[in-house]
């Protein structure tokens, strides 16, 4: 009963995951990563430390939180990109035996 709804489920996300992995790595670290998780990374930060914190904004806590969420969302989107290449590789090679028995 459950596989075919795993199966379902895995189906969509290796789909979802051949758009993304047709236009690059690059492209998908920078993209994803860089601009769109560490820029939302940044914004919420400086939201918080103004708002809740009632902080300051100097330019040094503005150039270093911006420094910060962008290298946070490079290494969030490497690390997606590797394991999710790791699965998509996995996948293939099951799919493959699976139609040699």
């Amino acid at each position: 009963m459950f596989d075919s709804f795993r199966s379902a489920v895995f189906n969509r996300q290796r789909l979802k995951w051949e758009k993304k992995r047709k236009y690059g790595r690059r492209s998908f670290i920078l993209y994803r990563g860089v601009l769109k998780w560490g820029g939302i990374m940044f914004i919420l930060t400086m939201i918080t430390n103004v708002l809740a914190r009632h902080k300051q904004l100097s330019w040094i806590l503005v150039a270093s939180t911006l420094i910060a969420s962008l290298f946070a969302g490079y290494v969030w989107a490497r690390c997606v990109w590797v394991l999710n290449e790791r699965r998509y590789s996995c996948a293939g090679k099951q799919r493959n035996s699976i139609k040699e028995s």
